[in-house]
């Protein structure tokens, strides 16, 4: 009897063991919280961008550049982090490309080309996967997350609700996440076009989960 319950206390310790090992925990980090709601989103990261020192990551859904009104928020936006790789800061950015969204992945292409020639280094994420993020992780330290494209109707129209977090913690959880993205998505190439067959866009729209 006592070798059987020996036995059945070691099980249950190796079972727990490979739990431990295996599982994925979300663990608490102190941090300052500050909500950045609507119009106060351009203000702060516009902000956070222009101070950068030394690292700017980011995954955006939507990114877009308007050729036609060069004062756009989000051309402001853009153009910060060119002017950042510019003055030395590490800039990385992974935009969403998908086989059900010709248009959008079309336009972040037109967004990539643009951060590309001005020195910014930029992904476009697994075709088959939809990058839904608003992810913004400066310095190490800052994190702005929320529902916030970089787009004329999100920046300047839209309520939208997004936070910036202080926390070096934070960050370097989210700086992992951005790196597991980073290496299932390519390097951008501005002669490189994907499209996919009509079998696989009607097998992502009615078939396969989103």
């Amino acid at each position: 009897m006592q070798n059987l319950l020996k036995r059945r206390k070691i099980l249950l310790s190796t079972i727990l063991l490979l739990f431990l090992l295996k599982a994925d925990f979300c663990f608490s980090f102190p941090a300052d919280v500050k909500p950045i709601c609507n119009r106060k989103y351009f203000s702060q990261v516009h902000s956070l961008i222009s101070e950068a020192k030394q690292s700017i990551y980011i995954v955006l859904y939507i990114a877009r550049y308007y050729q036609k009104y060069p004062d756009s928020s989000s051309n402001k936006l853009i153009k910060n982090l060119i002017s950042a790789a510019k003055r030395g800061v590490d800039v990385r950015v992974i935009l969403d490309q998908s086989d059900w969204n010709e248009k959008n992945t079309a336009e972040n292409r037109a967004t990539a080309k643009v951060l590309n020639e001005g020195g910014v280094k930029v992904w476009l994420d697994d075709f088959k996967k939809t990058s839904h993020n608003k992810l913004i992780i400066i310095d190490g330290r800052y994190v702005v997350i929320g529902s916030t494209n970089w787009s004329y109707y999100a920046l300047d129209k839209n309520n939208e609700s997004s936070v910036l977090i202080d926390s070096p913690e934070v960050a370097d959880s989210f700086k992992k996440y951005f790196e597991k993205v980073k290496t299932k998505s390519e390097q951008f190439n501005p002669q490189a076009v994907k499209k996919p067959s009509w079998g696989k866009r009607i097998k992502r729209l009615f078939i396969e989960e989103r």
